[in-house]
């Protein structure tokens, strides 16, 4: 085995349904440059034991408390030595190529994250993320959700941030602007950390033949409080936190209209209460965004105009116009 290039760092809680073909499919993998690290969240099944027998070439690191997802993250990051870091899912497998052709575009000294090509683990294959967008209104979206696999062909090598299902990482860029953010625990994470990547001039990358397949939500139910109100408080942190105090001003209307058409449709959905709960909660983390601003500032090599250049500027487009589309088609389907 050649000496490791990349550490890949597999948050785990109660996944052994899914570690055999997962670690199955690191072992395979063409490119062997790789160490592979497990950080166990007190898991209550066979997990660590099956890791241990099984797999003893890997290392497992069991946490004394649940740190949740950033949390376990960087429990793994802290242990990485290599060039550079890999965050996988453990509800994931991935192809024979997805260490090599991640690893290609990190030749640009200015690249500092890449996104795999995240797919559903089921047949037929539609794309879970092409890596993420994140709109002036303050929504992070994964592009091309749920299209066929080969629209993936076409689309623009620049994207905001990897998805944490699958991202890799430039380890000195990581160590510059800081860890995922434990506050989060969980969602809009690897969205915090792609902002502060590109606040300190970091580009991020999309790998197209990077390819990994994700079991979606099988961690966290997309119908539980833990995942809405985290969702609805880190979204918000993201935002206040990120965008310069001009792009504040000037997307604000953007931002409240995009939360009320947000709140409308949650409470549709019976879900106004976590909603509420979420955005509520960020006043409690008022010094918690104006040292994150404050670090921005400190690791700066852009403007806020090649900030904004990032983002989509026609969030109604991103964010209202597929969900208005989808209730004609059902309109017309009745």
């Amino acid at each position: 085995m050649s000496s490791p290039l990349v550490t890949v760092i597999i948050p785990n809680y109660n996944g052994i349904r899914y570690l055999p073909r997962l670690m199955a499919s690191l072992e395979a993998q063409l490119d062997d440059r790789l160490r592979v690290v497990v950080i166990d969240d007190r898991s209550t099944d066979e997990s660590v034991e099956y890791l241990r027998d099984a797999w003893p070439d890997v290392t497992v690191r069991c946490n004394e408390l649940n740190l949740g997802f950033a949390g376990s993250c960087n429990a793994g990051m802290r242990l990485a030595t290599t060039p550079f870091v890999s965050l996988l899912n453990n509800d994931t497998h991935v192809d024979e190529s997805w260490l090599g052709e991640a690893l290609e575009p990190f030749d640009e000294p200015k690249v500092g994250a890449v996104a795999s090509l995240v797919l559903l683990a089921e047949p037929p294959h539609l794309i879970d993320t092409a890596g993420d967008i994140y709109s002036v209104a303050g929504g992070a979206v994964k592009r091309n959700h749920l299209e066929p696999r080969d629209t993936a062909v076409n689309l623009g090598r620049r994207v905001f941030s990897p998805c944490g299902a699958s991202a890799f990482y430039r380890r000195e860029a990581v160590a510059e602007v800081g860890f995922l953010d434990e506050r989060f625990v969980s969602y809009y994470e690897d969205v915090d950390l792609g902002f502060r990547l590109a606040w300190a001039g970091h580009q991020c990358v999309f790998a197209p033949n990077s390819i990994c397949y994700h079991h979606l939500s099988s961690s966290y139910s997309p119908t539980g409080w833990s995942y809405h109100y985290n969702s609805a408080r880190n979204a918000e942190l993201v935002w206040w936190s990120h965008m310069s105090a001009r792009l504040r001003r000037k997307h604000f209307a953007s931002h409240l209209l995009f939360l009320a058409l947000q709140g409308i449709a949650e409470a549709r959905r019976g879900r106004a209460a976590s909603f509420i709960a979420g955005k509520w909660s960020v006043l409690q983390y008022l010094s918690h965004i104006r040292a994150k601003r404050e670090a921005d500032a400190r690791v700066a090599r852009v403007g806020d105009g090649e900030i904004e250049a990032m983002l989509v500027q026609e969030w109604w487009d991103l964010h209202v116009g597929p969900k208005i589309k989808k209730l004609g088609n059902w309109i017309r389907g009745r």
